[in-house]
């Protein structure tokens, strides 16, 4: 951890309900699964695995946008379960999020001035139309846009613009811990870098603490300390970022890095000449095809080439190897 505790979820589930109806029992469905992370001052953690692993679930019962069924988010150790709402609303102005699609989270309604205000109306009351618009005009300048922008409405920009102007309404209250869900996905790739080189030096200069989804690993290798996978609700393998790129020990970690495209022929064939054997067993450049889970034990077991009797019977209890925590019987 690169500086003091600032940001945490401990054990945290998170359930939801589905198949209602009059005659129809609902069933419910574990979407998070004793989910922990850690967050320290300036320090960037990254939320990695397939769609419908539980990424984006992770960030609303972070934030509180989503009541978990059990577990505890503390920010600067105090719970933030038992504060009143009132009490939970000042503290949001620490707690931001930055989201997937730029243009949709942006009001058309409002011109850009209106939008960046907003978040000063909720947490600083005090200032007034001057010292709100000078604000803005520095949440501009400081993600690389023009102060003469504000009059704009958010159909004038592009995606990249869109998507600087919701970094600064997110930065703008002077944020302790951003959030970003897949920020650079709907980006153009030229666009992306420029976005990443945005947040880690809005990162440092401010000494943000980042909690980073994603599916593109490039970006998490670049931006992120720290990386979290995860396979349907449940952790699978935590640790630096490095040690994880340098030697996947999770089966399921090997499939996805295996999945991920190369822009290099060459190194996409030597890369398919090696590649694991847990990665075979996947769909091609595809891992969203998910079996149902086993009643017990591990949840990647009907998709793991390791997997024996101990797998489908009995849950991994998580396992420190060389500062990377594994849950795995049979690591790599």
């Amino acid at each position: 951890m690169s500086g003091p505790l600032l940001f945490e979820g401990r054990d945290l589930v998170v359930d939801y309900r589905r198949g209602r109806g009059l005659l129809r029992k609902p069933e419910i469905f574990r979407a998070l699964d004793q989910v922990s992370f850690s967050l320290g001052v300036g320090e960037s953690l990254a939320v990695v695995g397939e769609s419908g692993s539980g990424k984006s679930t992770l960030a609303r019962a972070a934030l509180r946008l989503v009541v978990p069924t059990s577990g505890q988010v503390f920010l600067r150790g105090e719970d933030l379960a038992i504060l009143s709402p009132n009490e939970l609303r000042q503290r949001r102005r620490d707690l931001q999020l930055v989201f997937q699609d730029p243009l949709a989270c942006l009001d058309p309604r409002m011109r850009i001035e209106e939008i960046l205000a907003q978040p000063l109306r909720a947490f600083e009351p005090n200032l007034d139309r001057a010292a709100r618009r000078a604000r803005a005009e520095t949440a501009m300048q400081a993600v690389g846009l023009e102060a003469a922008m504000l009059e704009r409405y958010p159909h004038q920009f592009s995606g990249g613009q869109a998507q600087r102007i919701g970094i600064a309404r997110a930065l703008i209250a002077d944020t302790a811990v951003l959030v970003c869900d897949e920020p650079v996905s709907a980006l153009d790739v030229s666009i992306r870098s420029q976005v990443l080189d945005l947040l880690a030096a809005e990162r440092t200069r401010r000494r943000l603490a980042l909690l980073f989804i994603a599916h593109d690993l490039a970006a998490v290798r670049f931006l992120c300390d720290r990386t979290l996978v995860l396979y349907q609700g449940q952790v699978m393998e935590q640790g630096p970022t490095s040690a994880i790129f340098a030697a996947p020990r999770h089966p399921y970690t090997q499939l996805l890095f295996a999945a991920a495209l190369v822009a290099d022929p060459r190194r996409a064939r030597r890369r398919d000449r090696g590649t694991t054997t847990a990665a075979s067993t996947a769909t091609p450049r595809s891992v969203n095809v998910v079996p149902p889970p086993p009643t017990s034990g591990c949840v990647f077991a009907p998709r793991c080439p390791r997997a024996d009797v101990l797998c489908g019977d009995v849950r991994p209890r998580p396992r420190v190897i060389e500062g990377v925590t594994v849950a795995c019987h049979h690591p790599g």
